[in-house]
């Protein structure tokens, strides 16, 4: 590698570190480049020249974790292949939760955001992956090809696979919680597409992955307006008013359909 390519591949690997260091140390991604370029001993406008913006430096930073688990996953275990796609999960799973104040923030980012530069590399590189973790079972035909070939059983599974982790982003699900949630979801994708042949052993793998998942989770409470005092559901309700049954969503009151706004002139009827 030439010397100056060298220098700013050092410099970049310094700028990531250090970016990761101080998530990892605060717990937050509110920090500045200049933060960042004082840890890595580097000039500001390094930082800028390298990574062009803060959204830069995490999707880079981003991209560097994920670099080791789409490389780590390619060795498989077991000789089912249907197994794949539970080893492929268990091992993103372990991603995650190897460094987890590092990942829930910098998604806390990037599911909050819309970045139309960087998302869809995301996405790319995720379906990728879970593509990957059906391409036996579909090479076998343990599963219908197509439903690989058309993508249809790689996006829900990632999908499958997104609503847990989001959970447990957001700190609704614990780490084992997250586990078993993303295991279950992925057997059970995995059963709908599978040959009845298999589908008995999808079944029993299924009911030992449900004997594991979490009874209660924490964003159950809020579900349930007044469950719990000060709690986020009990100040909805006092903002939205409470439904009159159960999945009934209660529209404004008549007072406040015919009442105008402070400052907004009702048009005059003809």
């Amino acid at each position: 590698m030439p010397a100056l390519k060298r220098h700013t591949a050092e410099r970049l690997t310094r700028i990531l570190d250090a970016a990761r260091e101080i998530i990892r140390e605060t717990g937050d991604t509110g920090f500045t480049m200049k933060d960042v370029a004082v840890r890595a001993k580097v000039a500001p406008t390094t930082v800028f020249n390298l990574l062009g913006s803060k959204d830069g430096l995490f999707y880079a930073l981003l991209s560097r974790l994920l670099d080791d688990l789409f490389i780590g996953v390619r060795r498989y275990v077991s000789p089912d292949p249907l197994e794949h796609v539970i080893e492929a999960t268990d091992f993103v799973v372990d991603a995650f939760l190897s460094d987890p104040i590092v990942f829930r923030e910098l998604f806390l980012v990037f599911l909050g955001t819309r970045d139309e530069l960087h998302r869809p590399w995301f996405l790319h590189r995720s379906l990728s992956f879970w593509r990957h973790s059906v391409e036996v079972a579909a090479t076998s035909k343990a599963v219908p090809p197509e439903s690989v070939e058309s993508d249809v059983l790689p996006r829900t599974l990632m999908l499958g696979f997104i609503g847990s982790f989001y959970t447990w982003v957001h700190g609704d699900l614990d780490d084992e919680g997250f586990r078993t949630q993303a295991l279950y979801a992925s057997a059970l994708t995995v059963l709908g597409a599978s040959k009845k042949s298999n589908q008995s052993r999808l079944l029993n793998r299924l009911s030992e992955i449900s004997r594991q998942l979490p009874r209660q989770h924490t964003f159950l409470r809020h579900l349930t307006p007044g469950s719990q005092r000060g709690s986020r559901s009990d100040r909805a309700t006092r903002l939205h008013g409470a439904s009159e049954s159960p999945g009934t969503v209660q529209g404004p009151s008549k007072a406040a359909a015919t009442t105008p706004r402070k400052g907004v002139k009702r048009p005059a009827r003809r």
